[in-house]
Parts: C-alpha cells; structure tokens; sequence
C-alpha cells in the first residue's frame, strides 16, 4: 500500500521525451490512468500507437522483469495481449531519473485497439461469453507459467480477503455499506475458507476488470483504433472480447480469481445478476474447466473482490483525493453491493453449475477430442504434424465446408486435394458402384483406364500421350525421375530452392524445403540447386524487366559447369507454380529459358502439377500453359482424385519407349478399376461444370479483395497468384521485408476460430495460402475478405 505515495508524476512532455529517448519513437503522449504507475498512450500516427509505463519508484525490478516474460511468453499463444517492445539498447526495462531525484522504471507495450467493456452497455450474452473465454483461454496458458518474483504478498490478492477487510473495512464512511462488508466477511469466513485450501493455484492476471478488458464489435468499425483515453460514450454492439490488457496485478493464486474478478464487475447494475453472468462462467468453462470446489467458492470470491475494493478505496482516498482512478466503479459498487449480499450463496453456485453444464456436451466431446489427440500422440509417429494450435477434430466434409465433432462449419480455404468439393456424391457413388463390381489391377484388360487415360491426354498438348498411373504425387514424382534417366542416360538433375516433391527417400533428396531443414542431410551432389525465382524477395525482383533471364541463366552457368565435368544431365523438375516456396508465380519467359537450355544439354523437362493441374489456376487447365512451354513429361497427384488416392505421369511416345528397356512396370493399385472410375468422375465435373472459368472469376474478385487489403495493412508485402492459387506474404517491414512469422501464424489460428481455414507457405512460413475447393463461392471469397480484414485491423506486429 506504500507504493501509492510514491506514483510517478512525469508530464506529457516527459513523457514524449523518454519515448523518444529510449525507444526512438516521436509521438503525442495522452495520459491513461493508473493505480499506483503512470501509464501514456503514445500516438505515432492514427494508425501507429504503444503504451508508455512508467513504474512506481517502489516497484521491484524482479516484478517488472516477471511481467514482461509473462508477455514474451503469451505472445505466440494468445493473440489479445499486449506485447513488450524492446528499447534502442534491445532490453525490455529502461531506468530514468524523476524530477525528484527517484529512479523509475519504463516499458513500452504495444497498443490493443477496442474501448473498454465499462464504457458499453448492455453487455450481450454473446459480448460475456467471449470474455469468459478469453479468460479461459489465458488461465490455460498460464497454468505452465511460474516466476519467483510471482509468488508475493500482494494487497490485491484474494488469498489476502479477509486480511484487507479485517484491517480496512474501519475506514469505509458509509455505516450501512460497512456492515454489508462485516456480513459478507463472515460468510466467506464460514462457508468458503475451508474449501482455499483445495483451489487450484497458478500465476493468473489478477485484475480483468472492466477498464483492462478491450471489446470490438462484429465489423469492428467503431472499435478500431480507440483506447480508453480516447473513447466516450457507450456502444451496444459490441460482440467480442479484443484484448486483456495491464498485466501488472500478476500473482500466483486462486486459479478461479480471475474468473472472480472479471464477474465482479461485471455483474454490477445487472437486473437479474446471475443470469446476466452465466454467459461469462459458461465460456470460462469452455476453455478452462471448473471444479466442483471451485464453483462453490466462485460467489463468495466474487463478493470479497467487491468488499476489498470498497476497503481499499476507502483506503486510497485518504491518501489520494484528487485521484479520479480510485473512483472508478465505486458508485456502481455501493449501489449494487446490498443486493448481491442478500443472493443466497447456495443459489449463486446452483447457478453456476447450469452455466458449466451448457458446455458439458461440447466438453464431453473436447475431452473426446483431446482423447483422440493423446492417443495419436502414442500410435503414430511424433513427426507426424497436425494443424493449428487448438486441433480440430474433422467427422464430416460437404463440398466446400468441413464439420468438427461439435457440428460447427469450417469454411475450406486450404485443401487443394478435395478439388471439386469434399465428398462430392457423384464421386461417391461412382466409387461405391465400382467397387461393388470390380476393383482389380492392371494386369487384365478393361476399357475404363483406357477411357481415363484418353480423356486426360486430350487435355494436355499433343507430344504427351502416354500415361502411367501410380497411387500419389510422391509416387508419380519418383516414376518421373525414372523416365527423365532412363531417357536421357544422366542422373544429375536441376531443383529450384525451397521446393518439395514428395515424401520418398529419393525426392526428399531432390526437395530443398526438406533437405535443407530441420533433420535433413542437405543435397546429395547430383542434385542442383538453382535460385527460386521470386520476384518479391529473391535475388532479382519486380523492378527488374531483365529478372526472368537473370534467374534463368544461374541454371544456364549450372549446366555449363556440369557439361565441363562430363557429367550428363537427366532434367529439370519445378512446380509450375511454387506452392510450398510460398505460392510463387514465375516471372514470364523463365521456364521457356531453362526448358531451352536444359533440352540443349540432353536433358529432359518435369513439369510438377501436383498443386496447379486441373483448372487451379483459373486462367488454364495446367500451370505449365501460363508461361506458353509444353514440359517433357507432367506429374499429376491428389486433386485428380479429389481424395482418393491417384498419381499419374503422362509423357511423350519418346521418353516412354526409353522406358521400355526390359524391365517390367508395375503398381498393384495404380490404375486400379475403382481408382480409374473415380479418377473420370472428377475430370468430368470439372469440365461440365466450367470449375476451371468459376476458379477465374471468384479468384479474380478474391485478388482484388486480398490487394484492397493490401492498400490498408502495412503487414502485407505482396499478393500473387491466380484463380484459386493465392498467396499473401506478410513482413514486419515492407523495407527490409523481414518476415512476419508469428503473426502468419496468429493470422491462420484466429481465422480458424472463425471458422475459416488457412494454412501457411514459404520459407519463413509467413505467407497465407489460399487453395480452396473449385467449388468456393463469390460469398465465401467475400466472408475470406472480410474476416481476414477485421483480424488484420486488431493484430499487433513486433517492433
């Protein structure tokens, strides 16, 4: 409680100084209030802000120093907290000199934009739920956190009720509001002392009251950058909870306080408190689950939280009468105090429980879920990888939606594979027929691959016409390498960086994305590794007319040194348009250069359309038709089978014959009868139904809106692609294009909370991919716009 005489009082213009001073940052400063620090809202620009702290002279460096790991350690977790920016020297606290000769502490933070939950009224269901959420949420994260200096005495504790009321209930004025405090004291004495001591204990905020709780609304135009120093008034279409902010009431406690808290303002003013808050409880539970013991305690903590902060106002005002922070909920407090005393605590946890038991079905289903999580953990390889943060559990797939074991819809943006919509029913019962008829190999005669491998010639140029059909991408990939060598007599081949082309001993050695990352042994001396062609930030980039026969001739040079060696050529393999390099599109007049060169030195050329075949592209049928060049020999894998398992290679009557050398070519279930039927099933849809000219239209409208955004966030660096082959690149600076990884990753896990799915690409995994099924309508483009800008207008970027 000493600390309070001894608040920083640095004016605006000091405050803008030791901005400027520590973190070279000139900006306005406007002072926020503060309990026992002074706290500034740093105004850069409208669209630029931080949070200058300056601690208390009293403050412990040890604290400050648990509070900003705190930060550091929710920053890749949790996307609603304030992050610590380092100052100029790289540390996280900077030490400056008052006026009166004391030393201060100073931190900057970055800035959450929203208003504060107390200046919006009424609370929604829909607005409480998320805040219980969020909460949960952050408990959940901390629960793995501890720090020494977290485990103090702290006067805000409600490990510490009863003492705080015991010494400073005297000093409440008001006679009536005094006794209301001893009564409740009392009960909690009686009724929730004997549970403490089974609580569980972890490091919590401490202190989610309705000033440190930042609210947005669904399009969150009201909400974007405003704080509460800026904002007045009150707004009731706030739906959701933006940001948790002030970590400075950090301490190791009853895991259940902050839920306490949070309920204790909330439920002031409230007609009908308890059913105003069962929102609340019931997203807590949600996320962070709830004991028995503990929803027993929950009321009368929430009742101490509001007879410690009647106590220790009564307290501060002594001490400070000119602070208006002290006052803020006081009125609300006296006002609704007598009312909430008189709830039957009994009542209140019966209450409680309901609240809990609305999400015990979807519990029971989470606890299924992490069952099922567990148990992969055990049965399959640890290198197996899964996707976001929070996995979901997939049981039902239509079209261009995907369903989770709650029923919620996820809207696919991301798999590429279920190419014409996610168990398609035609495709189903095309499949279910033929394997009610026959499923056999290849060995006998039957006219269905004959049909399949017909119609797919007929898509492709006239040199290819000779099919081969394997079971996956990987395997097709392989087969490709076997004709390139067996044609041409050579082994050595040329590989774009960062590429990936399967999952086999021998393409991981031709994969740099693999070879060169973690676990991986690096190219083996065949394999030739030539610059990605990356006109955003590889070597040459778009303000470079000469760019596509600059990165053309590095394999121009390559091919030279090898023909000075002796050493024969097999190909050259590449994507037609780079997906896991990071949704690449190669400057125009590349291919045709090296496909030129390579075929002078006897080589072969591979084109990858795993990813880009079938109408991805929108503006052609197959990637490689883009750049105006005809390959050797064309790797098609998973969308040809919208999921089924298909890989097929089509190549020229020449490398075929080369093939041909007397040793037999066979795969047990490549071109299987039931494969082939499904396999002529998907290439019908897609020409009937002129997915490839859909592809071209919504693509256009979503790279339109995705450039939009562009003109709006600094974090985008670049949009490219085409069709339904998009990818945005984001960077922490548009200069030196540092990647934004982290937020990349923030960015995917909040849109699939919206129920959106994206994934990442690239080296730095900092670009988002866009490869939705062809069926993926102009609204869901417009829902994919729209949600990504709303997540983009509250994200926070490191400094």
């Amino acid at each position: 409680m000493h600390l309070l005489n001894h608040v920083p009082s640095f004016s605006m213009a000091a405050a803008a100084a030791l901005a400027e001073k520590c973190y070279g940052i000139r900006a306005t400063a406007t002072p926020l209030p503060g309990e026992r620090d002074q706290n500034f809202l740093l105004s850069v620009s409208p669209a630029k802000k931080y949070v200058l702290k300056i601690a208390n002279a009293l403050e412990e460096r040890a604290l400050l120093e648990a509070q900003n790991q705190v930060m550091s350690y929710l920053e890749t977790r949790l996307s609603f907290c304030p992050r610590i920016s380092p100052n100029l020297s790289g540390e996280s606290l900077s030490e400056v000199e008052s006026a009166n000769g004391s030393v201060n502490f100073v931190r900057l933070v970055t800035y959450l934009p929203g208003v504060p939950l107390a200046e919006v009224k009424p609370h929604s269901p829909s607005l409480l739920q998320s805040l219980g959420e969020r909460l949960g949420q952050l408990d959940r994260e901390l629960a793995a956190f501890d720090h020494p200096a977290l485990h103090r005495n702290f006067h805000w504790d409600l490990a510490n009720a009863e003492h705080i009321i015991r010494e400073y209930a005297p000093l409440v004025a008001d006679e009536p509001l005094r006794q209301i405090v001893y009564r409740c004291r009392k009960d909690f004495s009686r009724q929730v002392s004997p549970l403490l001591s089974q609580l569980r204990r972890s490091v919590i905020h401490g202190d989610a009251n309705d000033y440190n709780v930042l609210v947005q609304s669904g399009d969150d135009s009201y909400a974007r950058h405003r704080h509460p120093a800026e904002a007045h008034g009150q707004d009731a279409r706030a739906t959701s909870v933006s940001g948790i902010i002030d970590f400075g009431d950090l301490v190791h406690s009853y895991t259940v306080g902050d839920l306490a808290v949070a309920i204790a303002y909330v439920v002031l003013d409230k007609d009908d408190p308890l059913a105003a808050v069962a929102p609340l409880v019931a997203g807590y539970a949600r996320e962070h689950s709830l004991s028995e013991i503990e929803i027993n305690a929950l009321y009368g903590l929430v009742l101490m939280r509001l007879c410690m902060s009647v106590c220790l106002a009564a307290y501060q005002h002594r001490q400070r009468p000119d602070n208006d922070y002290l006052r803020i909920s006081q009125r609300s407090i006296i006002d609704s105090l007598p009312g909430l005393a008189a709830i039957d605590w009994s009542q209140a946890a019966a209450a409680f429980h309901d609240a809990c038991n609305q999400t015990e079905s979807n519990q029971t289903v989470g606890n299924e879920s992490a069952a099922t999580l567990a148990a992969r953990r055990k049965l399959l390889g640890p290198n197996l990888s899964i996707a976001y943060q929070e996995p979901i559990k997939i049981v039902r797939g239509s079209m261009q939606y995907l369903y989770d074991e709650d029923g919620r819809q996820y809207l696919d943006a991301y798999n590429n594979v279920a190419h014409v919509g996610h168990c398609r029913p035609r495709i189903v019962k095309v499949g279910q027929d033929q394997m009610a008829l026959l499923n056999t190999n290849t060995r006998y005669l039957h006219d269905l691959i004959l049909r399949y491998a017909e119609r797919l010639a007929a898509t492709l140029p006239d040199s290819l016409s000779v099919c081969f059909f394997v079971n996956s991408g990987s395997e097709a990939n392989e087969l490709a390498l076997r004709l390139a060598r067996a044609h041409t007599g050579g082994r050595d081949l040329l590989v774009l960086d960062h590429a990936y082309h399967g999952n086999t001993t021998t393409l991981i050695e031709i994969s740099p994305y693999k070879h060169d990352g973690p676990g991986g042994a690096g190219a083996p001396s065949w394999v030739h590794k030539l610059p990605l062609p990356d006109l955003y930030r590889g070597l040459h980039r778009y303000d470079d007319p000469q760019a596509a026969g600059k990165y053309a001739e590095h394999a121009v040079e390559v091919i030279a040194e090898l023909r000075e060696r002796g050493v024969a050529l097999s190909g050259f393999i590449a994507e037609s348009l780079p997906s896991v390099a990071g949704q690449i599109v190669l400057p125009r007049g590349y291919l045709e250069k090296v496909y030129r060169a390579v075929r002078e030195a006897g080589g072969v050329c591979i084109a990858d359309e795993v990813q880009t075949g079938y109408g991805r592209i929108g503006t052609h049928f197959w990637g490689f038709e883009s750049y105006a060049v005809v390959p050797d020999i064309v790797v098609l894998g998973k969308p040809i089978g919208n999921g089924h398992p298909i890989g097929a290679v089509i190549t020229t009557p020449e490398i075929a014959s080369s093939f041909a050398n007397g040793m037999e070519f066979f795969s047990t279930f490549g071109g299987n009868t039931v494969s082939c039927a499904i396999g002529l099933a998907v290439l019908d849809i897609v020409l009937e139904e002129n997915l490839q000219a859909h592809a071209l239209s919504v693509g256009e409208m979503m790279l339109q809106g995705l450039r939009d955004l562009l003109s709006k966030h600094e974090i985008i660096g670049d949009i490219r692609g085409s069709g339904f082959f998009l990818g945005a690149e984001l960077v922490s600076n548009r200069e030196t294009l540092v990647p934004a990884s982290a937020e990349a990753d923030v960015i995917v896990n909040q849109m699939r909370q919206r129920g959106i799915l994206l994934g990442t690409d690239g080296p730095f995994h900092s670009v988002l991919k866009i490869r939705p099924p062809l069926p993926f309508s102009a609204s869901n483009s417009d829902r994919l716009i729209s949600t990504l800008d709303d997540i983009l207008s509250n994200l926070q970027i490191r400094v």
